[in-house]
């Protein structure tokens, strides 16, 4: 571990990226209490929420990863964080109602999904191929750490100086983990890009078109690879795990236990120390073969907990779960990232992982918006048990079939 973290190259990314993980978090903290503002005893008002985050992403998708490959993914971070800087500032100032702030954070997701894209497949390019274990292992264990900061502590900072002034605080993280990406030096070839004579309809036009031969080529992948259909499979049912925590969990945390906002960025705390004891835990090894029955097992584990959850719906019961789904989650996606990473031709990475972002936020549209809906005409204890049978038969399923 200590090795890679020499890499000068790789350390500025890593750093870059925590602070830019501290930014999100806050930002999603920042959201969070506006929701109890305006809705209490409500779960389908979580799930409406997240299209501030997930909607932008489908909107980009099509032509983020074409942009991202023509571009120097060193730039592409750097003016992402500064854009992000300016509208986080900017938005108390021009403030005149709640819906001015989900325009703002639309845009910002919209934003980010530039930095996420950028960010994994640049990584690569940065550390030996033998060395990418380790260095998702190192890379998740700071995220993780940043996480903890942004929920626990921006829970609490907004509590004390108020969502306005957080949105100011917010902003110089991201202008400082802007800066930090300058320090990153590499060789990349320069692409060549779409002409600028050419007009707004037909850059977008070429990039529908690009998006949709991507996701032919990720069907080719697909079926000449299993290992990266069983990954992105995985992923829509992770990505349901974490709508499922997103729109009943926390209504659960914050308004049936009354916590409030500082109980969930506590509650988050928690999760992201059992992230972090699990990105350290799975950097321990140079290199797992198998990769594939730590994801199957970790989902089975995280069903399961929603299964037996709603009998014991306790401050106490929630944290020692929180501390075993934290380390669960990041092992899977270490695992998921590697074999993506391993699999997939550096060509076409930036495409991929693009894709996969696509597919990770319509899952979450498609999975909370339902959820949300349901829990309110049924009951959050009804669809915490109901989703943990579905998500324990699936592993199951997976683990049958890839024998």
């Amino acid at each position: 571990m200590i090795k890679v973290l020499r890499i000068k190259n790789f350390l500025f990314l890593t750093l870059s990226s925590t602070l830019s993980q501290f930014g999100d978090r806050l930002t999603h903290m920042l959201l969070i209490t506006l929701i109890a503002e305006i809705s209490k005893g409500r779960v389908f008002t979580y799930s409406q929420a997240s299209l501030t985050f997930t909607l932008p992403v489908l909107i980009l998708s099509p032509f983020c990863g074409v942009l991202v490959e023509r571009w120097e993914k060193r730039k592409v971070m750097f003016f992402a964080h500064l854009i992000q800087f300016f509208l986080l500032t900017l938005t108390p100032i021009l403030l005149k109602t709640y819906y001015v702030i989900f325009f703002s954070l639309f845009i910002f997701f919209l934003i980010d999904l530039f930095n996420n894209t950028a960010k994994p497949s640049l990584l690569p390019s940065l550390v030996k191929k033998e060395d990418l274990l380790v260095a998702n292992s190192l890379d998740q264990t700071f995220i993780r750490i940043a996480t903890v900061l942004g929920m626990v502590v921006g829970g609490f900072l907004i509590k004390w100086v108020g969502w306005q002034f957080g949105f100011v605080i917010n902003s110089f993280t991201h202008l400082s983990a802007g800066l930090l990406v300058l320090g990153i030096s590499y060789y990349e070839a320069k692409k060549g890009f779409l002409e600028k004579k050419e007009r707004i309809s037909i850059l977008i036009s070429k990039s529908l078109k690009i998006f949709y031969n991507d996701l032919k080529e990720l069907f080719f992948y697909m079926t000449k690879s299993k290992i990266v259909l069983f990954v992105l499979f995985s992923i829509f049912l992770t990505t349901t795990i974490a709508s499922i925590s997103y729109t009943i969990l926390i209504y659960l945390i914050q308004q049936v236990l009354n916590l409030g906002t500082s109980g969930v960025g506590i509650f988050a705390g928690i999760l992201a120390i059992g992230m972090i004891s699990g990105a350290l835990i799975i950097g321990l090894f140079k290199r797992i073969e198998n990769k594939k029955n730590l994801i199957i097992f970790g989902i089975f584990i995280l069903g399961f907990f929603f299964m037996i959850g709603i009998y014991l719906i306790k401050p106490s019961f929630m944290v020692v779960i929180g501390l075993i789904a934290g380390i669960t989650f990041s092992i899977i996606t270490v695992a998921q990232n590697t074999i993506l990473q391993e699999e997939v031709e550096k060509d076409i990475r930036a495409r991929v992982f693009s894709t996969k972002e696509f597919i990770t936020n319509a899952t979450f549209i498609l999975t909370s918006l339902p959820i949300g809906l349901l829990s309110d005409l049924t009951s959050y204890k009804f669809m915490l048990f109901i989703l943990g049978i579905f998500l324990m038969a699936i592993a199951l399923f997976l683990k049958i079939l890839i024998k």
